[in-house]
C-alpha cells in the first residue's frame, strides 16, 4: 500500500510539472503573437537597433513596430542624404516623447529616441546626465553637426557626443531658463557612417569640438539663442515640454 501511494504522489508531481510547463510555452506563444511595438525589449544597441527595430530593417516594418497615427505622428521628406524621416509620438510615456526614424532606400539607416521608455544597456536614458554618460561611454568626440536651432532646442544648435565606431551619439540641446544643456536624444546609426543631423542636413558647417564640449561659446549661437527667445517650449524643470517637433 505504501509503495503505491508512493508511486502515486510520483504521477501527481510529474503531470503537475507537465501543466507548468505547458502554460509557460502558451505563454511565451501569446508573448511572440503580441505587437512587437507595445511588447518589444527596450534596449538601445549601439550600431544594431532600438527595441526590435533593427537598422537595415524595412520602412514597412518600423511602421508595423511603431503605428501611425492620425493627426500625430508625421513624416517628412528630408534634404541631402537623409531620405525620408518618420515622427512617432510615445503617447503611451506618461512625460511623452519620441522616436524619429530615418529610411533611405526603403531601408531603416538611423533612429533617434527621445523617450525614456528606452535605455541602453548601462542604463542612459534621455534622462541621464552628461556625467553619467560621460561615466559609461569613453573617448567620445563632440562636434557641431549643423548650424541649424529651433525653440525646441533652445535656440541653439544641437551639440553631439559621438561614437563612431560603436555606432550611437547622445545630442544635447540647451534650456533657456536652466541655462544648461541637457540630452535630447540618444542617435542610433551604422558604424563609421555620418550622422543626419536633426534641424537640417550635415553640411560644411559642421565642426569638432573639444571632447566632452556642452558648449560651441561663440556669438553665434548667442544670435541663435536670442533669435527664438520670444518661443518658450519648456516645462516646470526648464526642459523641453511635450513631443518634439519641428
Amino acid at each position: 500500500m505504501k509503495l503505491s501511494l508512493q508511486i502515486l504522489l510520483v504521477l501527481l508531481i510529474l503531470l503537475s510539472s507537465q501543466r507548468a510547463l505547458h502554460s509557460s510555452q502558451s505563454m511565451g506563444n501569446v508573448q511572440k503573437q503580441q505587437s512587437p511595438g507595445s511588447k518589444a525589449p527596450q534596449l538601445i544597441r549601439p550600431g544594431q537597433s532600438v527595441g526590435h527595430l533593427k537598422l537595415g530593417d524595412t520602412y514597412d516594418r518600423a511602421k508595423e513596430l511603431f503605428p501611425p497615427k492620425p493627426s500625430v505622428d508625421q513624416e517628412y521628406s528630408r534634404e541631402g542624404d537623409c531620405g525620408i524621416e518618420f515622427n512617432w509620438v510615445d503617447l503611451k510615456n506618461p512625460r511623452f516623447g519620441n522616436v524619429f526614424i530615418y529610411s533611405k532606400d526603403g531601408k531603416v539607416s538611423q533612429i533617434d529616441v527621445a523617450t525614456t521608455r528606452y535605455h541602453t544597456a548601462e542604463g542612459i536614458t534621455i534622462d541621464s546626465s552628461p556625467k553619467e554618460i560621460r561615466k559609461h561611454h569613453e573617448g567620445l568626440r563632440a562636434f557641431v553637426l549643423s548650424s541649424g536651432f529651433s525653440e525646441a532646442t533652445g535656440g541653439r544648435p544641437l551639440v553631439y557626443w559621438v561614437d563612431s565606431e560603436k555606432g550611437i551619439a547622445f545630442a544635447f540641446a540647451y534650456s533657456r531658463s536652466l541655462r544648461r544643456r541637457y540630452l535630447y536624444l540618444i542617435v542610433v546609426f551604422r558604424p563609421s557612417s555620418e550622422i543626419c543631423p536633426f534641424d537640417e542636413p550635415l553640411g560644411a558647417d559642421k565642426r569638432e569640438l573639444p571632447p566632452y564640449s556642452l558648449e560651441p561659446d561663440d556669438a553665434t549661437d548667442k544670435k541663435a539663442e536670442a533669435s527664438t527667445a520670444h518661443l518658450p517650449l519648456t516645462d516646470s524643470n526648464g526642459l523641453d515640454a511635450g513631443p518634439r517637433k519641428r
